[in-house]
């Protein structure tokens, strides 16, 4: 592709990494992203948009997600879900001696409570998702993610070995306080073609 290319006239697929992006955005940049403004941008924007798929881990019994799902899923998202797991993290304890020279009975303090958390790996599904458009892309194609993860570099270093594909990171800013965007997606625009990193502040008013 030549620089007069013009990415929103290509066939256009969009990666959504919900829960890290909703996340950042909030974090760093106190917006709280409105999918249902989200996905209308894209589908004005990009005449060719061939996709918008929403990836979310979901707890099993999560009525009230399931029922915003199929709202979505009415705008045109492609519903891209996977089960949360149960993580449980066990109390972390410490022993401490009593400084008292009468006292040498050690004390165990635990410093940190049991904790419960939630995860689902998302990030390996829109990998294999979106690496399976990139390699098999047979005319220019634009594939945009929105992520933060610097974990997803490598998938687009792979992504773009096909010289068909240009792919576009929307991502949070970078910000001496809660900082969410990883600096080897910003390393990427020195060392790869057919990449752009866009700020998702630039946007901010239709999509919040």
């Amino acid at each position: 592709m030549g620089k007069t290319t013009n990415l929103a006239d290509l066939d256009t697929y969009v990666f959504i990494d919900v829960s890290n992006i909703r996340s950042a955005a909030l974090r760093s940049c106190q917006i709280k992203l409105d999918f249902i403004k989200l996905i209308a941008y894209f589908q004005e924007k990009y005449m060719n948009l061939k996709s918008v798929r929403y990836y979310e881990g979901i707890a099993k019994y999560d009525k009230e997600r399931l029922e915003q799902f199929k709202e979505y899923e009415k705008s045109g998202y492609e519903i891209c879900s996977l089960a949360r797991k149960t993580y449980i993290d066990p109390a972390v304890y410490r022993t401490f001696i009593c400084k008292n020279i009468k006292c040498k009975t050690p004390n165990r303090i635990r410093v940190l409570a049991p904790s419960t958390k939630m995860k689902s790996n998302v990030d390996v599904y829109i990998a294999t998702e979106l690496l399976e458009i990139a390699h098999s892309a047979k005319k220019p194609t634009h594939i945009i993610l929105l992520a933060c993860d610097g974990d997803y570099a490598e998938m687009i270093r792979s992504a773009v070995k096909n010289k068909n594909v240009h792919v576009t990171v929307i991502a949070t800013p970078p910000t001496k306080i809660n900082n969410a965007l990883s600096a080897r997606l910003k390393q990427l625009r020195n060392t790869i073609p057919n990449y752009q990193l866009t700020n998702i502040m630039s946007f901010k008013d239709k999509i919040s």
